[in-house]
């Protein structure tokens, strides 16, 4: 069987949306940058699969001093599909790439290869029919306890204040280490750079001179230490940060700077801490893998059913179809209803479902409205 080339590849002038903290536009979560553009790679049918239209964020963000772009979806499991570009249109090349040949490696696959995945929409879509439910529930929940135990193995227990050469220009990173000394790109942070427009950085909103000259001092110390607050971590109980001595290769490099650099700059070169995750950041990972929410009663003449994991299809008196989702986040879970099955248009966010579902009669009778004034026309 010939594999039919995904139309994605073809895309090559996508039509931009600009976003900003002020219009209204940002995607929801911090993952999409504050500000950049939103654009669509188009659906289509391979091999008699269909994938639907997909949207899509681009945005800059600093990576070795240098300025590049990410792409993510906005709203999807697929959490970067292009990066590492100097131009926008070069990572736009790469994410047109990685989801072409995800679509066409997919539609290629043949039936007896995908039956786990298979067998997880035959559970979620039993779970919709009133099924087994016994049985679905306690295979998901398998599944989300070794991912709840996985998070909770993954999370740092070290933050690090770098410096690099020169201090007095190079700035200083915040990175913060599991036990194994590895670190996820969210947790390595410029302390002595701006971000990105609009986005606030430290307690004060201000960075550079005002925290540090190059040298690691207590300013930047408490820029760190907002960081921490702001990610779900805390000090370990009695630790302080203290210096931290590297490998020998390292420290001789570090001897021979440091008759060149200016007092106050040659020591520590590095700093760490023991951290720990809050109170909120646990109960955050205990909602992020724990069983999905109960909806509230629903209104009169709406009715809800499970469409997927976190999703449900909201309809008015069967004539009229919503998608909710709920989303964990630490600060605040968010409940979105969304126009469209494929969640690409957003309609209202909230903090619970209640006040969502609330709306959906007079949603039903404004539509309606709508339809009779267009006929009378």
């Amino acid at each position: 069987m010939t594999t039919a080339r995904s139309i994605v590849r073809e895309t090559v002038k996508p039509q931009y949306t600009r976003y900003t903290p002020t219009n209204g536009n940002v995607p929801e979560g911090g993952e999409y940058g504050v500000d950049g553009w939103l654009f669509d790679l188009p659906g289509e049918t391979l091999n008699g699969r269909r994938f639907p239209q997909r949207t899509y964020a681009a945005y800059q963000v600093t990576r070795n001093a240098e300025l590049v772009w990410m792409v993510r979806e906005v709203g999807g499991e697929r959490r970067q599909v292009g990066s590492h570009s100097t131009t926008r249109k070069g990572a736009l090349a790469l994410a047109v790439g990685a989801v072409a040949h995800e679509r066409e490696k997919a539609a290629a696959a043949p039936a007896t290869c995908d039956q786990g995945t298979r067998a997880r929409g035959a559970a979620w879509r039993m779970a919709a029919e009133g099924g087994e439910r016994t049985l679905v529930s306690a295979t998901m929940d398998e599944r989300l306890a070794r991912m709840r135990a996985g998070q909770l193995s993954a999370l740092p227990t070290v933050a690090e204040i770098r410096m690099a050469y020169p201090l007095a220009g190079g700035g200083a990173t915040l990175r913060l280490m599991t036990a194994e000394g590895s670190t996820a790109e969210r947790h390595m942070i410029p302390l002595t750079e701006c971000g990105p427009a609009g986005r606030e950085n430290d307690p004060a909103g201000i960075y550079l001179d005002t925290i540090t000259d190059g040298a690691n001092t207590e300013g930047l110390k408490t820029a760190a230490g907002w960081h921490l607050m702001r990610l779900g971590f805390n000090y370990a109980r009695g630790a302080a940060w203290a210096p931290y001595t590297g490998s020998a290769t390292s420290e001789a490099q570090w001897k021979e700077w440091a008759p060149m650099l200016p007092d106050g700059h040659r020591w520590p070169h590095t700093v760490r801490v023991a951290i720990e995750p809050t109170a909120e950041h646990l109960a955050y990972i205990d909602r992020a893998f724990g069983p999905t929410p109960e909806l509230p009663d629903l209104p009169a003449g709406v009715s809800a059913h499970p469409s997927g994991p976190r999703s449900w299809q909201i309809s008015y008196a069967n004539r009229r179809f919503w998608q909710l989702s709920y989303r964990p986040r630490m600060g605040g879970d968010v409940w979105t209803l969304y126009v469209d099955p494929a969640r690409t248009k957003s309609l209202a966010r909230a903090a619970s479902p209640g006040e969502l579902l609330a709306t959906i009669p007079a949603r039903d009778a404004e539509a309606q409205a709508r339809a009779a004034a267009g006929k009378g026309y």
